[in-house]
């Protein structure tokens, strides 16, 4: 069972309630046991004394036993008086008062016998009067017995209660010093060493624990710090080297037509060939060129500059009809054509260059692998109700099966198809992708049945709220464009 963590001012608290309580409340225990053990101390003393006189009742008027008895209260740090009372024939006589009760008392027997208990000094108090039988059934006697003791001793219970408290005080700061550097500055100090770790470029850190709720809490930054300072490592990692694996593959892609293009223009300046036919194919070689750079661009600039969004609700019919009409204008349909199937009246909200150029993205890949004479089909449908997908397939080969779940990555394409002017750089559905993921849309790349490949485009549609959409989404003004 884990323990609640402590906090720091909970802590400092409890620790200044408990060094003014515990030494307090130690004292006071002190106090009174103390003055317990002087209680029963004198209690037992005078119970000695008493049990001496009731054993030796007999032998009192024998001056050796009195004797005896005065060294007994001696030892016993006691005073006494006894008194000896007959009642046949009455009489009264003192048997032995001791010399610190001597003081002012009358010398004649008389006087003595007759006399009360003497008056004490300040340093003794009177026990209880004791009454002891002594003698015989026919001449029977009492001994009043009047026993002295010290009182208890205010000072030396004062004194134990002072040191017992300062023991306490001590020994509880001691204990606090103790706790705080086991739960502080012990998990402080290694703390501080993973840190030096981290700055100094060393990621594998061992956080200390700490019941201490702040200092916890701190550790737990730190953990988290460092795990989002390797996965940003690990991030940038994989990104230099997808990097440098882009610029390797399209430096050789540029190469490629560019020798081409070098090629015929050698042969047109020296007069080798047709010269139309020389021409015809070195513009193609510049377009391919000029559509390698252009990619290249997009996909730097979306990485790193990620301009704002423009966000519009925009008729998909009208978006796919524009993106259709510039593809035909760029001259790259051929003898393939375009199937346009689904609902006119549906909408989505987007950012409509980002859109058609990525849509244009997702059309060049698809006639780049069509064969000759064969459609693309384009349809779309709403899906879950607040989404529009749309969906390209072509009657191509379809997508290699160990690239499927990387279509979309940057460099990664398949064999280029036969007659092809270029194999492209690999950029132009890693393109699609990022222009349309800031627009919360998905793409998927698939396999149909039927045969060619198939990719689909997931929208949010015109009637749901996307984050990113402005004022005239939340007055629900949507405005489309004819083409």
């Amino acid at each position: 069972m884990r323990r609640a963590p402590i906090r720091i001012r909970a802590f400092l608290v409890g620790t200044v309630l408990v060094l003014l309580l515990a030494p307090a409340l130690a004292g006071g225990a002190a106090w009174l046991v103390e003055r317990n053990r002087q209680q029963t101390d004198i209690q037992k003393r005078l119970h000695t004394a008493v049990s001496y006189l009731r054993s030796h009742r007999t032998e009192l008027r024998d001056p050796a036993t009195a004797q005896e008895f005065g060294r007994l209260l001696g030892r016993l740090d006691l005073v006494a008086q006894l008194v000896l009372v007959g009642r046949s024939p009455p009489s009264k006589a003192l048997i032995y008062v001791s010399p610190a009760l001597e003081q002012g008392q009358p010398r004649s027997p008389k006087a003595k016998a007759a006399s009360a208990p003497p008056a004490t000094s300040r340093t003794w108090t009177q026990d209880r009067r004791r009454l002891i039988p002594v003698g015989t059934r026919n001449a029977p006697a009492t001994l009043l017995t009047d026993l002295y003791y010290r009182p208890a001793s205010r000072s030396t219970r004062a004194l134990v209660a002072v040191v017992t408290g300062v023991v306490v005080l001590f020994a509880g700061l001691a204990a606090a010093l103790w706790l705080a550097g086991r739960w502080m500055v012990v998990p402080l100090r290694r703390l501080s060493a993973e840190v030096d770790k981290v700055a100094g470029g060393d990621l594998t850190v061992t956080v200390p624990r700490s019941r201490v709720g702040e200092i916890a809490n701190i550790a737990q930054a730190v953990e988290g710090m460092t795990a989002a300072l390797g996965e940003v490592a690990r991030e940038r990692t994989e990104a230099d080297e997808a990097r440098r694996f882009l610029i390797t593959s399209v430096a050789h892609d540029l190469r490629t037509p560019l020798f081409a293009l070098r090629g015929h223009l050698q042969a047109i300046r020296s007069r080798v060939g047709d010269p139309e036919l020389h021409l015809e194919r070195a513009e193609a070689r510049a377009d391919a060129l000029e559509r390698l750079v252009g990619n290249l661009f997009a996909y730097t600039r979306d990485d790193y500059t990620q301009p704002a969004l423009q966000l519009e609700a925009v008729l998909v019919a009208d978006l796919l009809r524009e993106v259709v009409a510039g593809a035909e204008h760029a001259s790259r349909l051929g003898d393939n054509a375009f199937e346009l199937d689904g609902d006119p009246a549906l909408a989505v909200v987007v950012d409509r260059d980002r859109a058609k150029r990525a849509l244009g993205n997702v059309l060049d890949n698809a006639i780049r692998y069509s064969p000759k004479g064969t459609p693309v089909h384009l349809s779309w449908a709403a899906v879950d109700g607040s989404a529009v997908q749309i969906t390209v397939r072509d009657h191509g080969p379809g997508f290699d099966a160990a690239l499927l779940l990387h279509a979309f990555e940057p460099g990664v394409r398949g064999n280029p198809p036969p007659g092809a002017v270029d194999g492209g750089a690999g950029l132009g559905l890693a393109i699609a992708k990022r222009l349309l993921e800031h627009q919360h849309a998905t793409l998927r790349a698939e396999n149909p049945a039927g045969g060619g490949a198939e990719v689909r485009l997931t929208l949010h549609g015109a009637g749901s709220h996307p984050s990113g959409v402005g004022d005239a989404w939340g007055r629900n003004e949507l405005h489309t464009r004819d083409v």
